[in-house]
């Protein structure tokens, strides 16, 4: 039996949250299954990137019970042209509460037996291609059994 890998979940995480954050009326640009370097003007943006993993061997049968950490990055600009502090505050936390939503909703899905948020999210600045943005961390623990 082969290991599985991050990347089957981290994906999945990214095309669930890309159906609920971008498109007409929904508040993201963009939702990246990968970190990026630069975000070419666009705001909000959403970064899902792997974490740290851990492989546990509960039995002696020939697979782990797989338990690892997958990174949400929110992304948005601060302040420009027609979108001021409140709006990025604003739209920071509209995202966060739909992320909690699309979780709380797959709980259980095709890439993961478990998944939840690791602790407290957190908050920062950052600039990024000469950019300052707003960032809200989300860490997630997830378990494929």
């Amino acid at each position: 039996m082969s290991s599985i890998s991050r990347q089957t979940a981290r994906e999945g995480l990214a095309g669930l949250l890309s159906t609920a954050l971008v498109g007409a009326g929904k508040p993201a640009e963009a939702v990246y299954a990968y970190q990026v370097g630069d975000f070419a003007g666009q705001s909000p943006v959403v970064v899902v990137s792997s974490g740290p993993m851990n492989r546990l061997r509960d039995t002696l049968g020939d697979c782990y019970r797989s338990v690892f950490e997958l990174r949400i990055d929110v992304f948005v600009v601060y302040a420009g042209e027609g979108w001021t502090e409140q709006d990025a505050e604003n739209a920071i936390d509209t995202i966060e509460a739909l992320i909690a939503d699309v979780l709380l909703a797959n709980t259980r899905y095709t890439a993961w037996d478990r998944i939840a948020y690791a602790d407290a999210t957190q908050t920062d600045g950052v600039e990024i291609g000469g950019v300052e943005y707003r960032r809200e961390l989300i860490r997630l623990n997830v378990e494929v059994f």
